[in-house]
């Protein structure tokens, strides 16, 4: 089994909470324990405790196999570009992280840092922050300018029947999704982050589809919390893409019912379980 992580946003209390619900004996009995996890990215800004959710993940990863993409507040904070969202408290805890706290971020060789997508082809998974266009494919003719905006960190699930760019990123259509990832193989699920709420579309014949909407919830008491859950079957024969909802919400302020959310994979039979945590 699978764990999926997404935007903690350095918060570290989340992030514990996520732990402590899957790691409980009666998670573990229902749905198995993880041996990976996949991190889809932003586990930086927002949130006040940076420097302890990076230590926790670096723990973690001594005991797990643990995949990460970069996420595109994460490459903000890591590059020095200013994106609107963080207070004044999560700037100075942000400011108090030293190089080797950064070793979380591996540097590549063109002095970039991390991975822009994790590719598992055993079991068809496209893992990416934001989504999986080739950005040279978007990115127009002869235009350089602002051209991070259209990597998979910053690309976005449009939320119209229609392609475009803004500087939240490059807003892409489901459709446009399934055929990239069509050339890498078939039967297959990306999943994604970024945008904070659950989503699960798949792909048919009369174009792609909004299957979330048609879940039923249902509720379940782990320990001292209790969670919402929505279960995807997954197809052997369909191509699906997933986002996971916000995990760190301690940045959201103002938001109101903001919880940390997080996902499962079982492959036996194979279906993702999308799981927010109510608070206490």
């Amino acid at each position: 089994m699978d764990l999926i992580l997404s935007d903690i946003h350095a918060d570290i209390q989340a992030l514990e909470t996520i732990l402590d619900v899957v790691t409980h004996t009666t998670f573990k009995e229902k749905y198995g324990e993880f041996s990976r996890i996949i991190n889809l990215g932003d586990v930086l800004e927002r949130g006040t405790h940076p420097k302890e959710v990076l230590e926790k993940l670096q723990i973690i990863s001594k005991t797990h196999s643990l995949e990460s993409v970069v996420g595109n507040h994460d490459e903000a904070f890591l590059y020095k570009r200013l994106v609107s969202g963080s207070s004044i408290e999560s700037l100075v805890a942000h400011s108090y992280l030293n190089q080797q706290d950064l070793e979380f971020f591996e540097m590549n060789k063109d002095g970039t840092y991390g991975k822009q997508e994790f590719i598992d082809k055993k079991y068809n998974l496209v893992c990416v922050h934001g989504g999986p266009l080739d950005p040279n494919k978007i990115i127009p003719n002869g235009s350089r300018e602002e051209s991070w905006l259209y990597q998979k960190s910053w690309q976005r699930i449009s939320e119209e029947d229609f392609e475009f760019f803004s500087f939240a990123g490059y807003n892409y259509k489901p459709s446009s999704a399934f055929k990239e990832v069509e050339n890498l193989f078939e039967n297959f699920i990306i999943l994604c982050g970024h945008q904070h709420e659950e989503a699960a579309i798949i792909q048919t014949e009369n174009g792609p589809k909004e299957i979330l909407s048609e879940l039923t919830p249902s509720i379940e008491k782990i320990s001292k919390f209790t969670l919402e859950k929505k279960e995807i079957p997954i197809q052997n024969n369909e191509n699906y893409i997933i986002r996971v909802g916000l995990g760190g919400p301690e940045g959201y302020y103002g938001i109101g019912m903001a919880k940390p959310h997080f996902g499962i994979i079982e492959y036996d039979p194979k279906k993702v379980i999308l799981f927010s945590i109510n608070p206490i």
